[in-house]
């Protein structure tokens, strides 16, 4: 070896060959050495300090907000996981199977309505809850707040505490029900829900509801988020006979009429405060006129393709049927919605609970001649009904 390599080796090493700094020389990391402790830092400490983080952070927030980034969690990923049993019905209804409707298209209005045909998709579709006076709406919105703990968007939104007029909202009321800030029955409160991007999925819903079908599903829905509709059906002799019973004295709600208290049944049935058909002119959006064979056809073409059918008559089924098919299963304990759901059915809304008419007598008649469309579609909901029950559910 040579002297000088000798020489150089011993000024590194001391006598008994160990290592000797360098006193000169200026400590150093190594770039490897540095890459390996930001390796080491973002996979094994950084996600338990973030995870820390979000913790503390979401503490912090108020319950709704809590529910809504769960809600959001749910949505992102596809929508909580259905049942094995319900696979069946995700794949649509056979078309070939249904009765047709044999009216014109769908209205363009309703476009933004998804098929029943298609899968539903919770990632981009919202269900909307047709809202048909006394038929089990009231029922349903209960069943919906206090069993299934959903955040909805119908009328209850203007309660917000501290009303926020240009912000989209989440809010709680005193008995833990979550609401968004939005009214979505009247034509004002459906534009600024539009203008506030209620259908955009800036917030996670759960169900929308309301009664003007046309105007809301062209507002609110789009061909990228589309609503996903479904409704309870009651016998239209039946709706008109509760709603006669309750207009007639509950003086607290706008829709109260005072002329009906010095009216018997029989004089509703043919007065101008009768309603003609309701049903039907929501669907086909014709609030006045003439109604057509070809109207009602379409309304039922309407129900064929877009609507996952419930019945006032079969109310805690149809209520079953709502929660499996959007797997709402999953928001709650199931002990929990099962009770609650029975005590709310069982509990019923007053509005229902007036005498009916026995069909054949001269009042009903009356009631059926000015609702002959209605009645004819409602037949038709039943008939879907039974299909939907064998396709969809197996049962």
């Amino acid at each position: 070896m040579p002297l000088t390599s000798s020489l150089a080796r011993g000024a590194r090493f001391g006598e008994e060959g160990k290592r000797v700094k360098n006193p000169n020389r200026t400590a150093k990391l190594h770039p490897k050495k540095i890459f390996r402790y930001v390796f080491f830092f973002l996979i094994k400490i950084l996600p338990g300090l973030t995870m820390i983080a979000c913790f503390y952070v979401f503490r912090s927030l108020d319950r709704a907000t809590q529910r809504s980034l769960i809600r959001y969690a749910e949505s992102y990923n596809g929508g909580p996981t259905l049942p094995a049993r319900n696979v069946t019905k995700m794949q649509g209804l056979r078309k070939q199977q249904l009765p047709l409707g044999l009216g014109g298209g769908v209205p363009d209005a309703l476009k933004n309505l998804a098929d029943m045909s298609t899968e539903y998709n919770a990632r981009v579709e919202t269900p909307y809850f047709w809202d048909i006076h006394f038929a089990g709406e009231s029922i349903a919105e209960s069943i919906f707040s206090k069993c299934h703990f959903l955040i909805q968007a119908c009328e209850h939104g203007l309660q917000q505490p501290g009303y926020t007029e240009d912000k989209l909202q989440i809010f709680e009321t005193t008995n833990g029900e979550l609401y968004v800030n939005v009214d979505t029955t009247s034509k004002k409160g459906i534009r600024r829900a539009k203008k506030l991007g209620l259908g955009e999925h800036r917030l996670v819903v759960d169900v929308m509801m309301s009664p003007r079908i046309h105007l809301f599903s062209s507002s609110i829905f789009s061909s990228r988020y589309k609503g996903r509709l479904f409704a309870l059906f009651r016998n239209p002799v039946d709706r008109a006979v509760s709603m006669y019973h309750y207009l007639s004295s509950a003086s607290w709600d706008p829709m109260y009429n005072p002329k009906l208290r010095t009216m018997t049944i029989m004089d509703y049935a043919s007065s101008a405060s009768v309603e003609n058909n309701w049903m039907t002119r929501f669907l086909v959006n014709k609030p006045g006129g003439r109604l057509a064979k070809e109207d009602m056809l379409t309304a039922k073409e309407i129900l064929r393709t877009k609507c996952l059918v419930g019945l006032f008559e079969d109310l805690e089924n149809s209520m079953i049927r709502f929660q499996e098919y959007f797997g709402w299963s999953q928001k709650a304990p199931a002990d929990h919605i099962s009770k609650c759901r029975s005590a709310v059915v069982a509990a019923g809304d007053r509005r229902h609970d007036t005498p009916l008419l026995e069909p054949g007598t001269k009042t009903y008649v009356a009631l059926a001649r000015v609702n002959q469309f209605d009645l004819e579609l409602y037949e038709y909901a039943r008939n879907l009904y039974k299909i939907q029950g064998e396709q969809i559910f197996n049962f």
